[in-house]
C-alpha cells in the first residue's frame, strides 16, 4: 500500500506562509479585539453616567417642588427679614389710633422679631383705662394690638397736688382714671360718686362698686333712672363689705333729693316700693319730699319738706 507523503511546508520570511504574514495576522485579531473592549467601556461608563444623571435630575426635581421647605427656614426665613409696616388696632372702648401713636412711637425701620412685645403689653396697661392689652406679631410685616377698656360707671371730682379740682372717672371695679376718647354726652350722662372714706382718709381701694352696679341696672332697667333725674350716689355709708349689717347706699336725684337704699336687701323689692310712692305722690299732686328712706325692713319711711314723715 502506497501511502502519501506528508508534504511539509517550509515556512520562509517570504510568501504567505512567512513569520512576518503570521505575525501582522496576529496583531490585527488584538487591534480587533481591544476596540471591541473599548466601545464596550464606553457603553458601560455612558450607562453608569446616565443613571447618575437621572438620580441626581431625581433628587434635585423632589427637593425642589416635593419637599420644597425645611423645619427652620420655611418658619424663619420670612418673619425675620419682614420689617414692621403697619399696626392693626382693635379695641372695646374709646381710644383711638391717634391715641395709640402717642403712647408707642415706633422709630426708624424696626424688624418685626425685635420688637418686644411684651414691653408693649405692660406700657399699655400702665395706661389706667387699659384693663388689659393684647399684642400680637402678624407676619411678615405686622403687629396686632387688641383693648379691653374699663367702663365708665360713675364720675369724681378730684383736687390735684396744685389745688385745682380735675374730674375723673371710676371704673366698675373701683379704678379710678382721667377718662380719654369719651363724648361730652357720655360724661354728662354719668352720676357723681361720693366715695367712701377709709380710717386713714383715703378713698381707694373703692370696694363694693359692682353691687352698686346692680342697683344702677336696677333703676335702668325699671327705667326710674329717668323718673327720678338720678344725679349722684354717696357711698360714705358703704363700706362694700355687705357682711356688715346696717349699710346703706345714698341716691340723690332731682325728682327727690335723697333715697336710702339698704345694701343687704333686695334690690328689687326696694325698687317696686320706691315706684309705688312715687305714684302715690303724683296722685296727691306731688308735694315736695325731702327724703324716701328704703332701708327699713317692713315699710319705707317719707319725710315731706314741711317735716312730715309718713310710712309706706
Amino acid at each position: 500500500m502506497n501511502v502519501p507523503k506528508r508534504v511539509q511546508k517550509s515556512v520562509s520570511y517570504k510568501g504567505e506562509q512567512s513569520w512576518h504574514h503570521l505575525n501582522r495576522r496576529e496583531s490585527s485579531a488584538e487591534g480587533v479585539r481591544t476596540g471591541f473592549t473599548f466601545v464596550r467601556s464606553i457603553r458601560r461608563w455612558s450607562s453608569l453616567l446616565f443613571v447618575l444623571l437621572v438620580l441626581m435630575a431625581t433628587v434635585w426635581f423632589f427637593k425642589s417642588f416635593v419637599f420644597n421647605f425645611s423645619p427652620v427656614e420655611g418658619l424663619s426665613e420670612e418673619p425675620l427679614s419682614g420689617y414692621l409696616s403697619k399696626v392693626l388696632f382693635d379695641t372695646d372702648g374709646v381710644l383711638d389710633e391717634r391715641w395709640l401713636s402717642q403712647e408707642l412711637a415706633f422709630k426708624g425701620k424696626q424688624q418685626l422679631m425685635d420688637i418686644n412685645i411684651f414691653e408693649i403689653k405692660n406700657q399699655l396697661e400702665r395706661f389706667a383705662q387699659v384693663n388689659q392689652a393684647e399684642v400680637i406679631r402678624v407676619f411678615p410685616d405686622s403687629l396686632r394690638i387688641e383693648l379691653s377698656e374699663a367702663k365708665p360707671l360713675f364720675k369724681i371730682k378730684l383736687q390735684s397736688s396744685e389745688g385745682s379740682t380735675e374730674l375723673h372717672l371710676v371704673s366698675k371695679s373701683g379704678t379710678i382714671y382721667k377718662g380719654q376718647g369719651y363724648a361730652e354726652s357720655t360724661i354728662s350722662a354719668l352720676p357723681y360718686l361720693n366715695p367712701f372714706r377709709h380710717s386713714d382718709k383715703k378713698i381707694q381701694p373703692i370696694q363694693g362698686l359692682d353691687h352698686v352696679a346692680d342697683l344702677l341696672n336696677a333703676l335702668e332697667t325699671s327705667k326710674l333712672s329717668q323718673r327720678i333725674r338720678l344725679h349722684s350716689v354717696s357711698l360714705e355709708s358703704f363700706s362694700g363689705d355687705l357682711d356688715m349689717p346696717g349699710q346703706i347706699i345714698q341716691i340723690s336725684s332731682g325728682l327727690i333729693p335723697e333715697i336710702v337704699f339698704s345694701a343687704n336687701q333686695d334690690f328689687s323689692k326696694q325698687i317696686a316700693r320706691l315706684n309705688y310712692i312715687i305714684s302715690y305722690l303724683n296722685g296727691r299732686g306731688n308735694p315736695d319730699v325731702e327724703r324716701v328712706d328704703l332701708s327699713l325692713r317692713a315699710s319705707a319711711a317719707v319725710q315731706f319738706k314741711e317735716g312730715q314723715i309718713d310710712l309706706f
